[in-house]
């Protein structure tokens, strides 16, 4: 009983990367993919949580063989122009995510009510719980362990509901081990590489790789096991620690998927599915409000999760990459965190004055990502072969290869996006 206390307690940093990846977008889509195609896509998500793991395994490994932070040894070994540059990227995608995750705080929250809960409750809602995360990011000394601890608790109660909502909608097993056996989409193989502007059931497939692959997330688990005081003899906790957090994320959208598919396939329109409380909504007829409540309560951790580690990633790297902090216990850091969630707030609050769809929210998110990740997969694999990473410092070639994988895919969803958001803008 000890032993597995004591393993709960080692895990962490990825506990962390898994929370803040698994929110509203990755639910949401996950969700989507099932009513759409059923089980038949279940080897896509498969996929794409296991270049995750990948990545997280390499950014954890250099973590703990590298002397300084990552966006610190890119500003050593290539000026700190580059690393002013990292920062950024990481600090404009997640303003450009914090924003969504705003709007899916207040629309779980807004499950709960009967009635729509009206413009001034909904910015009441979000200036209460940004002044919350405010109140803890400059409570505490050591924000790690807090952190850690509060992630853990959301996500075990995101992971019960969703549970709850899967048993409900009664899966089949059987089709979710098939749909482990790869089976072509509309269009075929092809569509996955082509027409990026067509075939908007593909581009729901685009999207649960591209929330499910977040090179962003995977480039901050090297933070994450510094501030875990891990060192090269930890590098078997890294590996463990990495497995456990991907598995939780592919876990939750897995069992998202799974209920989308045995309880929306086929009975609820998709195009209908715009946001998480549609999702919540589409369950109360087929189930009772009962479910609802329960996915509601599951999104409600997702989003918590996503809206609260986000934005401290964010003020982090910026920080990290102007050279004012490295941990999210610097000045800088929490400075830097508390100017993520004041534009993601802002913004958000402005979108729901102005009664904005939810789709222009996702374009912002998207686009603020374009040139972002594949740098940022660029950087793992550059810091992953320096010459001077020798003896046991030195990162496993299967490790550098499945990465320049993940760097190959990352690049493709960046150039998709790029044609589709120039033809959307062209378009209007």
């Amino acid at each position: 009983m000890n032993k597995i206390r004591e393993f709960f307690k080692s895990i962490g940093p990825a506990i962390i990367v898994a929370a803040v990846v698994c929110g509203p977008g990755s639910i949401l889509m996950s969700t989507k993919t099932g009513a759409i195609y059923g089980y038949n896509m279940i080897w896509v998500l498969a996929i794409a949580a296991s270049l995750m793991w990948c990545m997280v395994v390499l950014s954890a490994r250099l973590g703990v063989v590298h002397e300084h932070t990552l966006i610190e040894e890119l500003s050593r070994r290539l000026g700190r122009p580059v690393g002013i540059f990292i920062g950024i990227t990481l600090f404009l995608v997640v303003a450009g995510f914090q924003v969504s995750n705003n709007i899916a705080i207040v629309a779980a929250i807004e499950t709960f009510f009967a009635n729509d809960l009206g413009v001034g409750a909904k910015v009441g809602i979000l200036l209460a719980l940004n002044a919350f995360i405010i109140v803890v990011l400059y409570g505490f000394r050591n924000l790690y362990n807090p952190i850690e601890k509060i992630m853990k608790t959301i996500v075990l109660l995101m992971v019960t509901s969703f549970i709850i909502n899967l048993i409900m909608a009664r899966p089949d097993i059987g089709a979710m081990f098939k749909g482990l056996i790869p089976s072509p989409p509309e269009g075929g193989y092809k569509a996955f590489f082509s027409d990026p502007t067509g075939g908007g059931n593909v581009l729901v497939l685009q999207a649960l790789v591209a929330t499910t692959f977040s090179v962003a997330g995977a480039f901050y688990q090297a933070y994450g096991v510094r501030a875990k005081g891990w060192g090269l003899k930890d590098t078997k906790k890294g590996m463990i620690d990495s497995l456990v957090g991907i598995a939780v994320l592919g876990g939750v959208s897995l069992i998202v998927m799974s209920t989308g598919a045995a309880a929306l396939h086929g009975k609820v329109d998709p195009s209908e599915l715009k946001s998480v409380s549609d999702i919540a909504k589409a369950l109360e007829p087929l189930f009772g409000p009962s479910a609802k409540y329960v996915f509601a309560c599951g999104i409600f951790a997702g989003g918590f999760g996503a809206f609260m580690v986000n934005a401290m990633i964010g003020g982090n790297m910026l920080s990290d990459g102007f050279g004012k902090g490295k941990t999210i216990n610097d000045k800088g850091a929490r400075h830097g965190t508390v100017g993520a969630l004041f534009i993601g707030m802002t913004i958000a609050i402005w979108s729901i004055t102005q009664d904005l769809p939810v789709v222009h929210v996702i374009t912002v998110a998207q686009a603020s990502t374009v040139f972002g990740l594949p740098a940022l997969a660029a950087a793992l694999i550059y810091l992953a072969t320096r010459p001077d990473l020798t003896g046991e410092r030195k990162v496993p070639k299967w490790m550098i290869v499945m990465g320049s994988v993940g760097f190959l895919l990352s690049l493709m969803l960046t150039l998709r996006t790029i044609v589709k958001v120039y033809v959307k803008l062209t378009a209007e």
